[in-house]
């Protein structure tokens, strides 16, 4: 018996409605894991399928939906996404954009260290360190993976990563060694 409901829902706007089409003698019941929301679509009493236009709403990029299906007494469990692709390309932009951000001021403290106090999207960095603004930067690189991995259907720790992070410093101390940090 083929799912009621898509494997992955694609939302075009917010809230989104989609036509579900309810076979005779069928309870549909869906469940939104993230809020512990539930509908139900009751056509049990009915002889003819019948179609329900389904609302949905999400605040996040994606929900998981956890559906049962219960014909004649018989029950039929899956699950369905509810994605909406602009809270994930809106973030990822974002993301690019302090990491860009963050690349300016380590490349300050290493060209000369001059800047003691820069604003960041409202918040002041007051000579930070290095190790610091790495960790940083190391965070939303690896958060704008997994949303790259989102966006493309690939899993985050793949090769779907677009952020390749290795620098290469020559340590003053030894001034004929290359390292990683």
């Amino acid at each position: 018996m083929a799912n009621l409901l898509p494997e992955k829902i694609y939302m075009v706007s917010n809230p989104y409605e989609i036509s579900v089409n309810v076979p005779a003698k069928t309870l549909l019941v869906i469940n939104y894991l993230t809020s512990g929301q539930s509908t139900t679509l009751d056509n049990q009493a009915s002889n003819i399928d019948k179609t329900f236009s389904l609302p949905l709403a999400i605040s996040t990029g994606s929900e998981k939906l956890f559906c049962t299906q219960i014909t004649d007494g018989n029950a039929t469990n899956f699950q369905s996404e509810v994605i909406d692709p602009t809270k994930f390309t809106s973030e990822y932009a974002r993301l690019v954009r302090l990491i860009n951000e963050i690349d300016e001021v380590i490349a300050a403290n290493i060209e000369g260290g001059g800047n003691y106090q820069i604003t960041i999207n409202n918040k002041t960095l007051v000579r930070e360190s290095y190790s610091s603004l790495q960790a940083m930067r190391e965070r939303y690189v690896l958060r704008a993976n997994e949303l790259w991995g989102k966006m493309n259907g690939k899993p985050a720790n793949g090769n779907g990563k677009p952020f390749k992070s290795i620098t290469i410093f020559r340590d003053p101390n030894y001034p004929n060694r290359w390292g990683i940090r």
